[in-house]
């Protein structure tokens, strides 16, 4: 699993406002709450001491109570992202949901939209698992940079696609070792074709072009396994299959100079 991912396996309370941080600050760091049941202050210090369940309850009971307060869509977000901080993604997802839904004019929104995506990606599992979530992210973070280009979450936007891209062809190639398995090298091509066009995006699609050339030549078909061998040497040549791509163009160009004699 690479470091992206992780980083979206694991809320960072750094992303709580700083207002929470001097919130703290000046209420005291202590065991007790000093603030007064209902408050959104409250809630505030016991996300901050890191009592998840506390500070969801304290919050919950603020936001019913005062649904119309100022404070009550950032009260909203902090109870997302701490069922962020617990693993409860899916009760994350709706937090933020709610958020959109019922402060639809609050500056939490474009932040909200995102961390949902997050929490749809943090439910998959390995991928041999079902990966839903993954696709349900992946529409989500199409929807967010459609309404938000400009946003501050972007770059981390890109770099969640290209893990879901990634994500999605291993599933795939999961498919494509079962089809070799049973000699079906017809169905492997079909599926490596279908991988190059719809995950054109993913870091693996040197290891998908290496395996359709491979097939490609299973199959007799040369022209195929010339134009991905000739796709490796030219779009990737510092990768780990252009030496051995390029031995085997000449290898086919001298197959052909043959036949040509003949």
């Amino acid at each position: 699993m690479s470091a992206i991912f992780r980083q979206g396996m694991v809320v960072s309370r750094t992303l709580i406002p700083g207002l929470f941080i001097v919130l703290c600050f000046l209420a005291g760091c202590g065991a007790r709450n000093p603030h007064p049941v209902g408050s959104y202050d409250r809630g505030v210090f016991y996300a901050e001491q890191g009592k998840d369940v506390e500070a969801v309850a304290a919050l919950d009971s603020y936001i019913r109570s005062n649904p119309t307060d100022s404070l009550a869509a950032e009260a909203q977000f902090l109870k997302g992202m701490t069922y962020m901080i617990m693993g409860e993604y899916p009760l994350a997802g709706v937090e933020f949901q709610i958020l959109r839904k019922d402060y639809p004019t609050s500056s939490r929104v474009e932040d909200a939209l995102f961390q949902e995506g997050v929490a749809y990606l943090n439910q998959v599992g390995r991928v041999e698992r079902d990966i839903t979530g993954a696709y349900e992210a992946r529409l989500h973070f199409l929807k967010f940079s459609q309404e938000y280009p400009d946003s501050k979450h972007m770059p981390q936007v890109v770099e969640y696609m290209a893990e879901i891209s990634d994500l999605m062809v291993r599933k795939r190639l999961e498919q494509v070792k079962i089809y070799r398995q049973l000699r079906r090298h017809e169905a492997v091509a079909i599926t490596l074709d279908d991988i190059l066009v719809e995950e054109s995006g993913s870091s693996l699609i040197p290891d998908v072009m290496w395996e359709r050339a491979r097939t490609a030549e299973k199959l007799d078909d040369p022209d195929t396994a010339a134009r991905m061998y000739e796709r490796l040497v030219s779009e990737f040549p510092d990768g780990p299959y252009a030496k051995k791509a390029g031995k085997a163009l000449r290898k086919l160009d001298d197959m052909e100079s043959e036949e040509d004699e003949d």
